[in-house]
């Protein structure tokens, strides 16, 4: 049985390592037998860097770049870095999403940025995907309109009109009895089980457990999981980050050193003698 073909599309150039994000999203074609992601190969991309991306306009650019560039797929998912000119993270329609990532690295997060992506890609085909491969879909079923609701119950289709509830969401990964029953309706059990499992983040694994997800993304791509949020680094972050691997007494030593010439050039400055 085929799967369904999901293109994800930089919307803009990634101001985040694409190669350790491309590594986490593809982990997921080894969990679940519904959808095969893919990232195409493309080095241009759909929306203006530095520039408001219209919410309502959004999805036509997305679709009508990826006709240009001879993109087949059943899906296409959009990663831009531009927000919406309004106050949503993603907008899902029938053939294809747009997920902005531009305010979570200030704003929310921890979670870091691949586990948000990793919760707004799902959203989007929940929300969207109204056939899968190999299920017949019965009336009934199909009338099902599968969307959020308004109050937070920390399930993956809550609306979170307070952005501030996206976290709670993907950390718990839960689908509330509603979902859940709506769900393996429309979609089937094993779906069900599938998604519930990608959701609670469990695959992600530890650190210290060699060849699980975040060990990879540790020693492979120099990305920790557990700490840091998957935008790229400034200097300061880059030496903090530096100073941190070093062994504690010299570590302690060099703080010493740092504040013993900082108060020496204080109060050399400020014309007093230094002991």
């Amino acid at each position: 049985m085929a799967r369904l073909k999901i293109a994800l599309i930089f919307g803009t150039k990634p101001n985040f390592n694409k190669y350790a994000c491309k590594y986490f999203i593809l982990s997921l074609n080894k969990l679940q037998n519904t959808y095969e992601f893919c990232f195409p190969d493309i080095n241009t991309f759909p929306f203006e860097e530095g520039k408001i991306c219209n919410f309502d306009t959004s999805n036509s650019i997305l679709e009508t770049f990826a006709q240009h560039n001879n993109i087949t797929s059943d899906y296409i998912i959009g990663i831009n870095i531009e927000k919406f000119n309004t106050n949503y993270f993603f907008n899902a329609t029938k053939n294809s999403s747009v997920i902005t990532t531009n305010v979570w690295d200030k704003y929310f997060s921890p979670p870091s940025l691949f586990e948000y992506l990793l919760h707004s890609i799902y959203c989007c085909l929940i929300y969207s995907q109204k056939t899968l491969p190999g299920r017949l879909i019965s009336d009934e079923a199909m009338l099902l309109n599968i969307g959020s609701h308004r109050d937070t119950r920390g399930c993956v289709a809550d609306f979170t009109r307070d952005k501030h509830d996206d976290p709670i969401d993907i950390t718990l990964g839960y689908i509330c009895d509603e979902h859940k029953a709506e769900i393996k309706e429309l979609y089937g059990e094993e779906y069900l089980k599938e998604t519930i499992n990608i959701l609670e983040r469990k695959w992600i694994g530890y650190i210290d457990d060699k060849n699980s997800v975040a060990y990879n993304l540790k020693h492979v791509f120099k990305f920790d999981i557990n700490k840091e949020s998957g935008f790229n680094k400034n200097w300061f972050e880059k030496a903090w980050e530096k100073f941190h691997e070093i062994p504690y007494e010299l570590a302690t030593e060099i703080l010493k050193l740092i504040i013993t010439v900082l108060l020496t050039y204080l109060l050399l400055k400020l014309g007093l003698p230094s002991k």
